[in-house]
């Protein structure tokens, strides 16, 4: 049996520095002490942070670093989010990086959370991706968790793991947890279920 061993880092996001080198840094520490590792994760806006001023363009220099980052590991790299502007919108979006470096699906956050991303606009696309000889993957981005149509939509489009980058640092951080982990259990028992008696 072959392992796809998927690696998760969680860093400080600050809304005054980015986290461009200090990803970089990490990333290379963690496949010299876990060379196995065959996708790596960061959190929401890790890299650039949650200001808005921070937006950058699609394949802009926050993009090109996370692609020379899976090139040179030969992962697959699911960098957190950042803010892309476009036609003077921004939205909160997740590229999906392969080993070889190239984007192969972005993701925008469906639902932002309010009010706190009252200026982002929603994406309207859901994300799946295939990993050759491995699975298929799918992508939400924090507050898109509490909206169960998000992973059930997923799962329907044949999803069988889903990778969801965060960034909570509320007061209520531990009962949203809670609360969150509660929601995707009976998610995944209702799914089970209809699956199951399909």
């Amino acid at each position: 049996m072959a392992f796809f061993t998927i690696t998760a880092v969680q860093m400080p996001v600050s809304a005054l520095t980015d986290n461009l080198d200090a990803m970089t840094q990490n990333l290379a520490a963690l496949m010299q002490r876990f060379p196995a590792t065959n996708m790596v994760i960061f959190s929401e806006l890790c890299a650039l942070g949650p200001a808005k001023t921070s937006a950058q363009s699609e394949g802009a220099a926050a993009e090109q670093a996370f692609c020379a980052m899976a090139r040179e590991h030969k992962i697959w790299l699911i960098p957190g989010s950042i803010y892309i502007e476009e036609n003077g919108k921004i939205f909160n979006s997740c590229p999906v990086i392969d080993p070889e470096g190239n984007i192969i699906q972005r993701y925008r956050k469906i639902f932002p959370f309010l009010p706190y991303e009252s200026e982002v606009e929603a994406g309207s696309e859901f994300c799946v991706f295939d990993v050759p000889e491995v699975g298929r993957f799918g992508v939400s981005i924090c507050y898109d968790k509490w909206f169960p149509e998000t992973t059930r939509t997923m799962a329907m489009m044949g999803a069988e793991v889903i990778l969801h980058p965060t960034m909570t640092d509320t007061l209520d951080r531990g009962n949203r947890t809670v609360d969150c982990t509660h929601q995707c259990r009976y998610q995944s028992m209702l799914f089970f279920r209809y699956q199951r008696h399909r």
